[in-house]
């Protein structure tokens, strides 16, 4: 893994950590004032050898009862890359570097970059559309991501996942 890599997994790593979340709502029905934690799960962090504690909630309205978690900056709903991750992606790419060396930098195979390159670009574009429309979290997710990232992943997982979370 290059130094500039291995730089940008080691700060997503040690910010997924410190689990910070925005306003806590509940996903389904935006429910904000019956919530209760509902225990726990792990997720890999960006590098496989580590597990990162993602906090659960229970909506209790009375129409709705469902589980669900908030996700912490940097994480994305089912994707092992990050945005960040995504723009170093789209960067090498732009500077022409062949996909087999960016497998190697990521650890990982050139068929798994190819999809992530191909899905960086659809989400760039998306970002970069939806924050004309003047968003909470425009004009990017990470720049204030304890205020907003949860109703961005909110707006990413209806968008890229729409038959789980539409």
């Amino acid at each position: 893994m290059s130094p500039t890599l291995l730089s940008i997994v080691m700060y997503l790593n040690d910010a997924a950590k410190e689990n910070q979340s925005g306003p806590v709502a509940c996903y389904w029905c935006n429910n904000q004032d019956n919530i209760i934690k509902y225990g726990k799960y792990q997720r890999y962090g960006f590098t496989s050898d580590e597990l990162i504690d993602i906090q659960r909630y229970l909506c209790k309205h009375d129409y709705c009862r469902r589980t669900f978690s908030i996700l912490p900056h940097p994480f994305l709903r089912i994707s092992r890359f990050s945005l960040c991750l995504f723009h170093e992606l789209l960067r090498l790419c732009d500077e022409h570097t062949p996909i087999a060396e960016i497998a190697r930098g990521f650890a990982v195979s050139w068929p798994t970059i190819a999809r992530a390159i191909k899905m960086a670009r659809r989400i760039v574009t998306w970002i970069r559309h939806e924050a004309k429309t003047q968003p909470v979290w425009a004009p990017h997710p990470c720049l204030h991501p304890w205020r907003s990232w949860s109703e961005f992943i909110r707006m990413f997982a209806a968008k890229f996942y729409p038959q789980r979370y539409g």
